[in-house]
């Protein structure tokens, strides 16, 4: 019982502080994910920043050589004049609707800046194939031509009949930019970037590393062009050997073979107050419950601990009151005997003396039956005998009290086999239904029948009187309940009667059920009673 008590009161600690641990660590887990997601977030948007300032570099870019293309002469001096002025310009080519190159000359003499252009983009010129699909068809404009590696073919508001883009090749460890643009007439202009101004350009965009202003705090970003080479980098954070990124951001076009690298450390969670409160209040519930707990523990303790005073009290009493009942009875017996036959005012009086004496010896017998079986004390004494013979001594003695409550006893006895039984037990049993019979069933019929099998004895017990409400009957095997109902108007009693019945059935090996009915109460009495035969 105790290990059982304390098993629910551990669980009663555990379940809820568990769940509430659960639900706990459920937040912070929540509040963590949503950490990472707005570091990851922050992450995106500082390198969706650089890339969108390397944009509106070549927007601006592009804006100034498509006002240049429209401004500009197309003879060689006037190329090379611009080219010298243009240090963000390596060379400069135009080739007319026909395919022909117009600058570098082909009829002419080249510098050595033109001549190293041309070797550059040797492919181009050889094969035509290359131009058309990298948009830079030399032909009457074709719509259809595949356009590889290039942004988008866009019209501006200048000329119905002029495009322009980006073509990206490499050259040895370069990444070469050529920005070309169709004029109104078919001629081809393109604008070669010096690659080395170009670095130096976007370097100027991005913030200084030891700028206190912009410099990333615990974070490092890394530039990287298409042979995966560090172009510039900025931030505090210095990654160690084969310390992986912790993003990865393309550029768009036209370096879309370039990429910006974000590393930091990890960022450590900081739950700050929401962890310190939800750690105070599991504590705070912790202690509750297990306060409760041994609130609980120690009442329940207090409870069986009177209750066994109590038991040990009553059964101390009941036996004390055992010796002097018994004495009673006796002389009560032995009066009997020296009464004279007329004097019927004093037999009278004694037969009411010995059947009140006989029912306190069976409340007596109750009560120390039930202290033995709350002691776990409780066992059979078997020995040969006759179930029938158990009913009719019984039966004798209530026989006096039922016929003064007006019941009439029919019994069909068919238990007259010798076997193996406890009597004392049995006569408790049939004590405790008759008992209850005499008390509430009282003006009708009591019939009692029993009958045996190999090794089973079967009893039942049956009255007329007004039952037991359904209710009732599935708690009236319950130790000290008594039902609410008229049946108990008038009567006393402890409770405890059809709970010592069933126990005593069940250690002998059987039970006691009430048996549904429609009118009245039935008690069926199952016994295991091996015959004695079998047993010798």
């Amino acid at each position: 019982m105790r290990k059982s008590i304390l098993t629910a009161l551990t669980l009663l600690v555990l379940l809820p502080f568990g769940a509430l641990t659960g639900l706990g660590l459920r937040v912070i887990s929540n509040e963590q994910q949503a950490f990472e997601y707005q570091q990851q977030s922050l992450t995106n948007a500082r390198l969706q920043a650089v890339d969108a300032a390397i944009l509106a570099y070549f927007a601006r870019l592009e804006q100034q050589l498509l006002d240049d293309a429209h401004s500009l002469n197309s003879d060689t001096e006037s190329l090379r004049s611009y080219l010298r002025q243009e240090p963000r310009l390596r060379q400069v080519f135009i080739m007319n609707p026909q395919g022909e190159r117009l600058h570098p000359p082909a009829d002419e003499p080249v510098t050595e800046a033109e001549q190293a252009f041309l070797e550059r983009t040797g492919d181009i010129w050889r094969d035509q194939d290359i131009l058309y699909q990298s948009g830079l068809d030399p032909r009457e404009g074709n719509a259809n031509a595949p356009l590889m590696r290039r942004q988008a073919l866009r019209q501006p508001a200048s000329s119905d009949t002029d495009r322009y883009g980006w073509y990206v090749w490499h050259w040895g460890a370069e990444t070469d930019l050529i920005f070309w643009q169709r004029d109104a007439l078919g001629n081809l202009i393109g604008f070669e970037l010096e690659p080395l101004r170009l670095s130096a350009d976007l370097i100027a965009l991005l913030p200084a590393t030891n700028d206190a202003d912009n410099a990333l705090q615990g974070a490092r970003i890394r530039l990287i062009n298409a042979r995966n080479e560090i172009v510039y980098q900025w931030g505090d954070f210095e990654p160690p050997s084969g310390h992986a990124a912790a993003a990865l951001l393309p550029l768009s076009h036209p370096l879309g073979s370039w990429k910006l690298n974000y590393y930091t450390t990890t960022p450590a969670f900081q739950g700050g107050l929401m962890q310190l409160v939800i750690i105070a209040a599991l504590l705070a519930t912790g202690a509750a419950l297990t306060g409760l707990a041994f609130y609980l523990y120690r009442e329940h303790t207090r409870e069986l601990r009177l209750a066994r005073q109590r038991v040990n009290f009553v059964n101390q009493v009941s036996h004390e009151l055992k010796t002097p009942l018994t004495n009673i009875r006796m002389y009560a017996e032995m009066l009997d005997d020296y009464l004279v036959e007329d004097d019927t005012q004093a037999r009278r009086y004694l037969d009411i003396i010995v059947s009140e004496s006989q029912r306190l010896s069976r409340l007596i017998t109750n009560v120390l039956s039930f202290a033995r079986q709350q002691r776990g004390q409780s066992h059979l004494r078997l020995r040969p005998g006759q179930v029938d013979e158990v009913i009719a001594a019984v039966l004798a003695t209530f026989r006096p009290a039922l016929a003064e409550r007006g019941m009439n006893v029919e019994w069909d006895a068919q238990a007259d086999q010798l076997v193996n039984l406890d009597p004392d037990a049995l006569e408790q049993i049939l004590t405790n239904l008759l008992s209850n019979a005499e008390k509430y069933a009282a003006g009708g019929a009591l019939h009692i029948s029993s009958q045996q099998t190999d090794n089973q004895t079967t009893l039942q017990i049956r009255d007329w009187g007004p039952g037991i409400a359904k209710r009732e009957q599935q708690r009236i095997f319950q130790p000290f309940y008594r039902s609410d109902s008229r049946l108990n108007e008038g009567t006393s009693g402890t409770g405890i009667g059809l709970t010592i019945a069933r126990e005593l059935a069940r250690l002998h090996g059987g039970d006691l059920v009430l048996q549904p009915i429609e009118q009245g109460s039935c008690f069926k009495v199952t016994l295991r009673t091996e015959p004695v035969e079998e047993m010798t």
